[in-house]
């Protein structure tokens, strides 16, 4: 429900309509907390969160942004930015976007909002949803919990790869202040898209009566070694995320892949998307694959992973093109545009299928 106040919205207690319940309704709440004072915003326009308690990669405190409508659903959204893990990738290559993000740095990044964000076209499949845009300023896919020092041949770097206490932090207010949504959308792109899927389970957990969505763009969990065994451990070891590893499924941790088969076993009823292009060039080059390698690892994981499963499908086109939520008026493949694809897919309409080359 959302209350009007001298032009402003007091958000409490968002209540839902139709209901999933894949985590049962007496199962427990396994969510984040909800000890947070509900949040305030305009409507229609991107209100600033400031998050004390967050961090970005220098230590300075960070926070999200909302764009409130009066529905009862919510398109949640983890900013990409690269990702580092070592000396050589966080101050010699500086590979990951950094901050400091605070409200500066929003107004100016609210330049940038692609076609998801775009309330004023009617074909827009979240048009109508609350926006939560939580950006990315940590260097860890949004997950990770270490503050390491990295040395080398310069001065040394504490680098705060805090992404999951900061997920945590935003999630906490935004369940605080809708608490039973309708529909939830999680989504993101490049390290967002890894973001999503590697927090899906904390947020699911979250909203278990809430019909949800995953649609991961250009963050896709290779099989095996595909994803290099060597860069799998540096994450793993760099950004302390082991724990959560090993806590969505077994054997994670030596093949990523094995998360989105737990995914849609654990949650059935959810459909989950991936989006890609056959020969991504900014995915391919972290993981250090040749263009023809990276096409058949991606087609070989849909087939192998996704295909199976009940509700977890693909929309690949052509090209080396890094990220598709941008352009989903225009990505095609086989015919079909990215943006009716999506509308089937969180519209839970039928006929509704991975679409490749």
């Amino acid at each position: 429900m959302l209350i009007a106040t001298a032009g402003t919205l007091a958000i409490s207690c968002g209540s839902s309509g139709a209901s999933n319940n894949d985590a049962g309704a007496d199962a427990g709440y396994q969510g984040v907390p909800r000890d947070q004072q509900p949040l305030t915003a305009t409507p229609g326009t991107w209100t600033w969160i400031d998050v004390p308690e967050s961090k970005c990669q220098d230590g300075t405190p960070t926070g999200f942004a909302i764009n409130v409508q009066d529905t009862s659903d919510l398109f949640i959204f983890y900013e990409g930015g690269g990702a580092c893990w070592d000396y050589i990738t966080c101050v010699v290559a500086d590979t990951a976007t950094h901050g400091p993000v605070g409200a500066t740095e929003w107004m100016a990044r609210q330049q940038a909002l692609t076609q998801q964000f775009d309330r004023t076209r009617m074909t827009n499949p979240f048009r109508n949803a609350t926006m939560i845009y939580i950006p990315y300023c940590t260097g860890d896919l949004h997950v990770g919990d270490n503050v390491p020092t990295y040395t080398g041949a310069g001065a040394p770097l504490t680098y705060y790869h805090k992404g999951l206490p900061d997920t945590i932090a935003f999630l906490s207010r935004v369940a605080s202040t809708w608490t039973d949504p309708a529909r939830v959308v999680v989504s993101g792109s490049s390290a967002g898209g890894f973001g999503a899927i590697l927090t899906y389970d904390l947020t699911r957990k979250t909203f278990p009566g809430s019909r949800m969505y995953l649609v991961d763009d250009a963050g896709p969990l290779l099989e095996g070694d595909a994803l290099p065994a060597a860069e799998k451990q540096a994450w793993i070891s760099a950004w302390n995320i082991g724990g959560l590893i090993d806590g969505l499924c077994a054997g994670c941790q030596t093949d990523f892949s094995k998360l989105e088969t737990t995914l849609t076993t654990s949650y059935p009823n959810d459909r989950m998307a991936l989006l890609s292009s056959l020969q991504d060039m900014t995915i391919r080059t972290y993981f250090m694959l040749m263009p023809d390698v990276f096409q058949t690892d991606l087609l070989q994981m849909i087939s192998d992973r996704l295909a199976p499963s009940v509700a977890f499908r693909a929309f690949v086109i052509t090209g080396q093109q890094h990220t598709l939520l941008g352009t989903m008026t225009t990505s095609t493949t086989n015919g079909m545009v990215l943006e009716p694809w999506l509308d089937q897919m969180i519209n839970d309409q039928s006929g509704w299928d991975t679409v490749q080359p």
